[in-house]
């Protein structure tokens, strides 16, 4: 299901709990009886609100920021594949043609393994091997010239940076959201509505109008929370384009090393 859908029921789920909440404590109570404590609870709630948004607001804004992060490590791994591959012409044949085989098959298995298997916390194993066997392959080059010496530095210098980035983003594919910070979000939200219902104001509909937005901007900044902090899964999620370029790159490069016409619109 969408997660667009999924955050629609929540949110307002969540609104109309709040509110049937309100409306409940109001009834129970007595606006005569609920005015008593506007002092007492405006200042308390002013404490607690302030506290939680400052709490809130963090939590989002650090979501947000890992997943951007982690769109532009992505890129980075992808790109450093896509440089081994290219920079791998000015090696022999043989040596040549293994790289590009294996890293087509290592961006391969990234985007028809590996991507799905992240979404459950996991790496694939087709994955692992073909980025081994790259690594392996490159070590085993034995340049002849300074220009092949150069071209293997480098490769062997962007494919420490590939492993490094393809290690942070299966770490980051096993972590999210910790279930303390959850169960803290969760408390201090509903105690921040629970304080709403001590304002006792004589209008019911400007009562229900206030209570809905305090219920719909807290759930909606949860929603965010929800959806940021799972980066590999949702609709939002990370996804492989930098991985699915690097494809259409190789098969651009093929057409140019056999001098055949490249259509560039695709």
């Amino acid at each position: 299901m969408s997660s667009f859908i999924i955050g629609f029921f929540f949110v307002v789920l969540t609104t109309v709990l709040c509110v049937l909440g309100m409306l409940y404590v109001r009834k129970k109570v007595g606006v005569a009886k609920l005015r008593e404590y506007h002092e007492v609870a405006g200042y308390l709630l002013s404490i607690i609100g302030t506290l939680y948004a400052v709490l809130l607001g963090f939590v989002v804004v650090d979501t947000m920021q890992h997943v951007q992060d982690l769109r532009v490590l992505v890129e980075q791994e992808a790109n450093g594949i896509a440089n081994i591959y290219l920079c791998s012409k000015v090696f022999e044949a043989k040596d040549r043609d293994d790289i590009r085989n294996l890293s087509h098959e290592l961006v391969l298995a990234v985007v028809e393994d590996e991507w799905p298997a992240m979404k459950e916390g996991k790496f694939s194993p087709r994955a692992f091997q073909c980025a081994y066997l790259l690594w392996s392959r490159i070590l085993s080059v034995e340049p002849k010239t300074e220009l092949q010496k150069n071209a293997q530095a480098q490769i062997i210098s962007e494919m420490c940076r590939t492993a490094e980035s393809r290690r942070t983003r299966l770490v980051s594919a096993q972590m999210g959201v910790q279930p303390i910070l959850w169960a803290v979000l969760i408390v201090g939200g509903l105690f921040t509505v629970l304080f709403t219902y001590f304002f006792g104001v004589e209008s019911i509909r400007a009562q229900i109008i206030m209570t809905t937005l305090v219920a719909l901007t807290l759930a909606l900044n949860m929603f965010l929370v929800f959806v940021f902090g799972s980066p590999f899964t949702g609709d939002l999620a990370v996804r492989p384009d930098a991985f699915k370029l690097n494809l259409k790159i190789y098969e651009k490069v093929k057409e140019l090393d056999a001098n055949r016409p490249v259509d560039w619109s695709q």
